[in-house]
C-alpha cells in the first residue's frame, strides 16, 4: 500500500496505514470557474455539487522466468459526482468506473488491469447516501470506498476495489476517530460484479459478509495509535494494530518510528481451513532536506498472511511480493527524494530493496527472495496541465532456485493519471 504513494518531502507528510484510513478526499478548484459561478445562487444541494473526471492510462508488463508472462495496456478511469448538502445533513455520491483494452494478448492475461480474458468493462462502483448524525459522526449507505488495512481500494491498477457496505464513522477532528461497518459485498478491481465477501475471498458457493470496527487516536502531535478488527464470517478474523511517533532531534532532521502487528485466525465454520498466525514489524524513517531513508523488518509466523479484501499493509508490501509467507523474516531499506528543493517541483522518486528468508526444507519451505523496486513520479505544475501525474516503475524479483517453486520476475509499469475537476 505504501508503495502506491508518491515520495513525501519529509516523514511528517508520510501516511501510515491507519492514518490513510481517515484521510478525507480534497479536490482542487474547478477548472471552469465560470460554471461554478452560475450556481452561486442555487440551493446548497446544487451549488456545492462536484463533478469530475479522473482518466487513467496504464501499461503493465510482467515477465516471469518459469511461468507465464502478463502484458496489457488499458485506458479508462472514472467519472464522479458528489452532491452538496440537502438540509445541511444529507448528500449523495456516485462513481462510474471503466477500463478498456488498448493492447493485451489473450495468452498474457493476469495483469489485473482488465477482466479475465483481457476484457474491458464498465461498473457503477460507488453509489451512496451519506447522512450527518452529528457535527463529526456520519453514516454512509450502499456502494462506497473503504481504505482500512486489509480492507481497502488497493488502487494499484485501473479500477479500485469498492464495497457494498453500511458504515458509521467519526471524522478525526478532535484527535480521535472511529469506523464501524457491515460489508455485504465487494467488487474486485478486475471485475464489474459485486459478490459476497466470501466469494471475493475465493469461496464460490458461500454468501457470508464481513463486519469491521476500527479506531485511531492522536496522543500528541506526531504520535498516534490505531487498531482494526475484521470479522469475515465463517472464514477468519483479522486484528491489526499500529503505532507511529515523529521526533525532531534538529531543525532539519526528523525521525519517524513505527510498529505494527497482525493476528489472523480461522473462525466459525472455517471455510478456509483451520489456521492461526501473526506477523509483526518495525520501521524507522529519517528525513533530511527532502530525502527520506527508511529501514524496516517483518516476521511472519508459521502460516502465511491472507489479504483477499485489499492491499497488505505491511512495511514490506512491494510491487511484486509482500514478504509475508510462512516463517518469513524480511527486511527493507528504502530511499526517497523530492526534487522540489533542487528547483524541480513535481519530480520525486524512491527506491526500495527487500530480502526475505524462509525455511529451505520442511512443511514451510519456500524460496528465499530479494526484490528491488524503482519508482519515478512527475506531477505537472503548469496551470494548463495541472492534475496530470506520470509514474514510471520497474521491479525485479530474484528467488533462490535451490527450493522448488522459485520464479524470477521482471516488472515494468507506466501510468498516466489525470485529475480533471469540471464543477
Amino acid at each position: 500500500m505504501a508503495s502506491e504513494q508518491t515520495a513525501a518531502p519529509d516523514v511528517t507528510a508520510e501516511t501510515a496505514p491507519m492514518e490513510v484510513a481517515y484521510v478525507e478526499e480534497v479536490l482542487p478548484p474547478s477548472l471552469f470557474p465560470g460554471l461554478k459561478k452560475r450556481l452561486e445562487d442555487a440551493p446548497p444541494l446544487l451549488r456545492d455539487s462536484r463533478f469530475y473526471l479522473r482518466p487513467r492510462t496504464y501499461h503493465f508488463d510482467r515477465q516471469r522466468d518459469g511461468a507465464d508472462d502478463s502484458l496489457a495496456t488499458a485506458y479508462g478511469g472514472w467519472l464522479a459526482f458528489a452532491s452538496g448538502d440537502w438540509r445541511e445533513r444529507v448528500r449523495a455520491e456516485a462513481r462510474l468506473f471503466t477500463t478498456q483494452r488498448a493492447h493485451g494478448p489473450r495468452d498474457k492475461d493476469g495483469t489485473l488491469l482488465l477482466a479475465e480474458g483481457q476484457e474491458g468493462f464498465w461498473v457503477l462502483g460507488e453509489a451512496n447516501v451519506e447522512v450527518d448524525l452529528t457535527d463529526s459522526v456520519s453514516t454512509t449507505l450502499y456502494r462506497q470506498s473503504l481504505n482500512l488495512p486489509y480492507l481497502n481500494r488497493s488502487d494499484s491498477r485501473m479500477v479500485p476495489n469498492t464495497f457494498e457496505a453500511y458504515t458509521l464513522r467519526k471524522r478525526p477532528d478532535d484527535r480521535w476517530a472511529f469506523l464501524v461497518s457491515h460489508v455485504r459485498q465487494m467488487k474486485l478491481r478486475n471485475s464489474d460484479d459485486f459478490v459476497s465477501m466470501a466469494q471475493a475471498a475465493g469461496f464460490e458457493y458461500e454468501d457470508e459478509p464481513l463486519t469491521v470496527g476500527s479506531a485511531r487516536i492522536d496522543l500528541a502531535p506526531g504520535v498516534n495509535v490505531g487498531a482494526v478488527y475484521q470479522h469475515a464470517w465463517e472464514f477468519m478474523g483479522t486484528f491489526y494494530a499500529e503505532g507511529n511517533a515523529v521526533v525532531r532531534p534538529t531543525e532539519e532532521l526528523e525521525l519517524k518510528f513505527g510498529a505494527q502487528y497482525t493476528k489472523q485466525d480461522s473462525v466459525g465454520d472455517e471455510i478456509g481451513g483451520d489456521f492461526d498466525t501473526h506477523v509483526y514489524g518495525g520501521k524507522l524513517a529519517a528525513s533530511w532536506r527532502n530525502a527520506i531513508l527508511t529501514f524496516a523488518f517483518t516476521r511472519t509466523d508459521d502460516t502465511r498472511i491472507r489479504n483477499p479484501f485489499g492491499g497488505y499493509p505491511g512495511y514490506l508490501s512491494l510491487m511484486i511480493q509482500s514478504f509475508n509467507r510462512a516463517e518469513e523474516d524480511g527486511w527493507l531499506v528504502g530511499l526517497s527524494y523530492d526534487f522540489g528543493r533542487l528547483g524541480l517541483p513535481g519530480l520525486s522518486g524512491f527506491v526500495n530493496y527487500a530480502e526475505g528468508d524462509t525455511p529451505d526444507n520442511g512443511g514451510f519451505a519456500s524460496p528465499d527472495q530479494e526484490e528491488l523496486d524503482i519508482t519515478v513520479d512527475y506531477r505537472f505544475q503548469s496551470r494548463a496541465l495541472s492534475g496530470l501525474w506520470i509514474r514510471a516503475r520497474a521491479a525485479t524479483l530474484d528467488q533462490d532456485d535451490d527450493v522448488p517453486g522459485a520464479v524470477d520476475v521482471d516488472d515494468f509499469r507506466v501510468i498516466l493519471n489525470y485529475e480533471w475537476p469540471i464543477l
